[in-house]
């Protein structure tokens, strides 16, 4: 069974590359795809919000789970207060979601997705394809990045350490390094999805 991890962010942190930074739009942002993700799929979905927000509008069950906490209220999380990095508090949400995860143990697939978006027809997609990883067309974007459950220590660690010793706060620089060690990687044709705001910049995205 495939884990889907949506990340989320309501209440926006000192962070750079951010247009969109109203807490409601954002919040409606996110209703909208969950909805979908909850109503057209059989995937265990699990949402983490990194800001506090609980999604009240949703009641958990047995494949949907919300798991939300504040970053600056986490001491395990204390090495981001002055990084303005979205990937590294990415990294953090994805892993603190993984290891208190209700659904961990049954999971073969962990795919990580950006909250605000919804990709139909994406367990035909997935069944069609054996792989290790998962990363969408053009691998300068993170919106959609997984793999087996067995190689999720690898793919995100929350180290910001690349293979020369340097540091990088560049998420996707990370994920393209770290990808490019396996041997099954599935780069996905250009998933196609309904037009959305991107929360970085003032662009509609109309696939991943």
């Amino acid at each position: 069974m495939e884990t889907i991890i949506l990340t989320t962010t309501v209440f926006v942190q000192d962070k750079l590359y951010i247009f969109q930074n109203n807490p409601q739009e954002r919040i409606n942002t996110y209703l909208t795809s969950i909805n979908k993700w909850l109503n057209n799929t059989d995937f265990n979905i699990l949402i983490v919000d990194n800001s506090g927000y609980t999604f009240p509008e949703f009641e958990e069950n047995e494949h949907f789970q919300i798991i939300s906490f504040k970053e600056n209220e986490i001491p395990e999380a204390n090495y981001l207060l002055q990084n303005k990095s979205k990937g590294a508090s990415e990294l953090f949400a994805i892993n603190y979601a993984f290891n208190n995860c209700k659904f961990k143990e049954k999971s073969k697939y962990i795919i990580k997705i950006t909250g605000r978006y919804f990709i139909p027809n994406l367990k035909e997609y997935l069944a069609l394809n054996n792989f290790d990883v998962i990363c969408q067309n053009g691998m300068n974007r993170c919106e959609l990045v997984g793999c087996k459950k067995i190689h999720f220590n690898k793919l995100f660690n929350i180290s910001l350490q690349q293979n020369d010793g340097s540091y990088c706060n560049h998420i996707e620089f990370l994920y393209n390094e770290r990808i490019n060690t396996f041997d099954k990687i599935l780069i996905c044709k250009q998933l196609e999805i309904e037009p959305t705001q991107q929360g970085g910049i003032n662009q509609i995205c109309t696939y991943l």
